[in-house]
């Protein structure tokens, strides 16, 4: 034990001297300011190239930008799964870190990636678990940890999945789990996460329209419900308190209306 611990700690005590690295980060935003800063402030730590591209900020997101010393790409919204792509395309390094501007490094999380990138061999994919904020807690189930999300990559082995939400890493290479977590403020309030399963379903919606998918009148039952006792029950939010509740029935209110919506898009399109 007292081996490994001083093989560890001169590992990253030389990790450290080396930073940053060539590696490029990543970022898309809009009125990203409340946690860009501080986000901004562990992963740059990191890599040699910021690289922010933003769809139309009215907040202090480019000043923030500008001082981190980052480069700013102004750039219309093209929805997530694109917008991330373009930025990804933009890099000035193959190997890239790409976050969301509500997402911060863990102070672990920066010793372990500097560990991976000062050594010889790099894998072309990461993933690391990621612990979610609400409501002045850690939210330790409810599907929302280990939420393991692929952020470390070499961007010639993948692209972005071409999704309208949920937006994921697609690579045919070995995906590494990493241990440390990245820390999410997503939502700030109740309010905000029923906005959000609003705008999540429409877009959900809108994706299964266009494949062609049609769905039975029930089907908004019981895929709302089967969401509910999936993530309240099977994945535990019922030890997360009120915020277990609310989690698991927004959600439900998710699917539920995610094929209502699919319901109405076709009644429209037979019109």
């Amino acid at each position: 034990m007292i081996i490994y611990s001083l093989y560890r700690y001169f590992t990253l005590a030389d990790a450290l001297l080396l930073m940053p690295f060539d590696l490029s980060i990543v970022y898309i935003t809009l009125n990203a300011e409340k946690y860009l800063q501080r986000s901004l402030q562990f992963s740059s730590r990191l890599g040699d190239d910021i690289l922010v591209v933003d769809s139309g900020s009215v907040d202090a997101t480019h000043q923030i930008v500008q001082h981190a010393g980052a480069r700013l790409i102004e750039q219309p919204w093209l929805g997530y799964a694109a917008q991330k792509q373009l930025a990804i395309d933009h890099a000035a390094h193959d190997h890239l870190l790409f976050l969301d501007a509500d997402e911060i490094l863990s102070e672990d999380a920066v010793n372990e990636i500097a560990a991976l990138l000062s050594g010889e061999v790099l894998a072309d994919a990461y993933s690391l678990p990621r612990r979610n904020w609400f409501q002045g807690k850690w939210i330790r189930h409810s599907g929302w940890w280990p939420d393991r999300v692929t952020r470390l990559v070499n961007r010639t082995t993948g692209r972005m999945k071409n999704v309208s939400v949920h937006e994921c890493w697609e690579t045919t290479a070995e995906v590494v789990p990493l241990d440390a977590p990245i820390e999410h403020y997503s939502y700030e309030n109740y309010s905000e996460l029923v906005q959000k399963a609003d705008s999540y379903s429409t877009l959900a919606a809108q994706q299964l329209f266009e494949q062609g998918k049609v769905c039975g009148r029930s089907a908004p039952f019981w895929h709302g419900l089967s969401a509910f006792l999936r993530t309240y029950l099977f994945r535990q939010g019922f030890r997360d308190g009120a915020e277990g509740s609310a989690i698991a029935a927004t959600i439900a209110l998710t699917s539920m209306m995610k094929y209502a919506k699919l319901l109405e898009l076709n009644a429209m399109s037979d019109q």
